[in-house]
């Protein structure tokens, strides 16, 4: 698997990390979590009921990417925390 953004082969450490003030850190963003789901159509979207499950064509386990816009900042995976789906970040793309 490949980040949609390439990734340095090595780290390189910031001699002057960027630091952002508070109100600047609160700004909200918003992510995204694509999954392919074949053949998924908007009347099966209407269609959808409390606790039923979609297959996808993603394998299981394997990480998903998060993306803000057309950006990739991470791989990501789902949990599920009392009644609610989230999303665990793994690594940094």
């Amino acid at each position: 698997m490949q980040a949609l953004v390439p990734v340095p082969q090595q780290e390189e450490k910031l001699e002057n990390p960027i630091s952002f003030s508070l109100p600047v850190s609160m700004l909200p963003v918003e992510l995204d979590v694509a999954v392919p789901v074949r053949e998924f159509r908007v009347r099966n979207l209407l269609a959808l009921e409390p606790g039923q499950v979609i297959e996808s064509q993603w394998g299981n386990g394997e990480d998903v990417p998060l993306a803000s816009g057309e950006v990739q900042l991470a791989w990501s995976e789902f949990e599920v925390i009392d009644t609610q789906l989230a999303v665990r970040i793994t690594r940094l793309a």
